[in-house]
């Protein structure tokens, strides 16, 4: 039982950072069937593999046994940046990433040069700075 309450958890955060089976499994050096089994609890997890699953998806490794904690979203991160501060501030309200975020966030993921990662950020922050000077 408590295996397919940890996939199940995997899976519900997995897909709250928007992330396929596929490119978790990319991220940590297994098959996606592997992912499937561990989501669908049929194969026990180890701790170790227990461990970069939390590593791959950002997450603490508790995140998996907390049972009605909030799974974790990118738009929770991203609501900071909202253009309209009133709107996002009410609790429990998210706004789902649209195409062009979750496009951005892929790109930006598969960055791996940590100084052009720092420079995307970078021009970025200088765009919305320029933006606001209406």
């Amino acid at each position: 039982m408590i295996d397919k309450k940890i996939g199940l958890r995997i899976k519900e955060i997995r897909k709250g950072w928007g992330l396929s089976q596929i490119e978790l499994a990319e991220r940590i050096g297994i098959s996606f069937q592997q992912i499937q089994k561990y989501e669908k609890g049929t194969t026990r997890i180890s701790v170790m593999r227990l461990q970069q699953i939390s590593d791959a998806l950002g997450v603490h490794i508790t995140a998996f046994f907390e049972e009605g904690e909030k799974t974790p979203m990118v738009s929770d991160f991203a609501l900071r940046y909202a253009p309209s501060r009133d709107s996002v501030n009410l609790p429990g309200v998210v706004q789902p990433l649209n195409k062009e975020e979750i496009t951005l966030l892929k790109l930006f993921r598969n960055t791996r040069n940590k100084k052009v990662r720092e420079g995307i950020i970078k021009q970025l922050q200088g765009v919305v700075e320029l933006g606001n000077r209406k």
